[in-house]
């Protein structure tokens, strides 16, 4: 048998079979990192997987700070007030928020979108499972003798209060009564 020969058949050789092995490990490897990378991609998305749009508004990875705005909400019944709670439009467990959100208990509504446009507080209200139209607020509805009042910057306002658009440092209280507290209003300083 040649030299030539003996190489071909022993193991860890430099002949043919050695080449193939060594192309075939190469050839494994970039399979698995395209499916490491594919896989990475999908879990990197941007949109939360598992959370269905509210109000027409999507639940995104990240907060989207091109357009930025904040209004204050109040919101009382029968005279007592109802805190807007932490949170609203956060969803801890998918990693993901609304453009429309609070991050405290301060009746702070974040307004973080991809791009300016009109938001309303009944979109708000949607993402926070409550009621508003001009006869429901939360779990009450208008009767003989109770109604909604709305005020915006102290003014009061008529209408569906569904939508009223949110804009920067404005502040919205939102009543239903009686009795009526006396419009609280919000500093958003210099």
């Amino acid at each position: 048998m040649t030299t030539r020969a003996r190489r071909r058949r022993q193991p860890g050789g430099f002949g043919r079979t050695g080449r193939r092995d060594w192309l075939w490990g190469v050839a494994i490897l970039i399979v698995g990192l395209a499916v490491v990378a594919s896989i990475f991609l999908v879990v990197s998305k941007d949109s939360g997987p598992n959370q269905p749009d509210i109000a027409g508004l999507p639940c995104e990875r990240g907060e989207k700070l091109n357009y930025h705005v904040h209004s204050f909400l109040a919101v009382f019944v029968e005279g007592q007030q109802v805190q807007v709670p932490a949170n609203i439009g956060i969803n801890v467990q998918e990693r993901c928020y609304f453009w429309l959100h609070t991050h405290d208990a301060s009746g702070i509504v974040h307004v973080e979108a991809p791009q300016q446009r009109d938001f309303t507080l009944g979109q708000f209200f949607a993402i926070w499972g409550q009621q508003l139209s001009a006869t429901q607020l939360l779990n009450k509805t208008v009767d003989a003798g109770h109604q909604i009042k709305v005020t915006v910057n102290g003014v009061e306002v008529s209408g569906d209060p569904s939508q009223i658009k949110l804009q920067d440092k404005i502040s919205i209280v939102v009543q239903y009564g009686p009795p009526f507290a006396t419009p609280p209003s919000y500093n958003f300083g210099g």
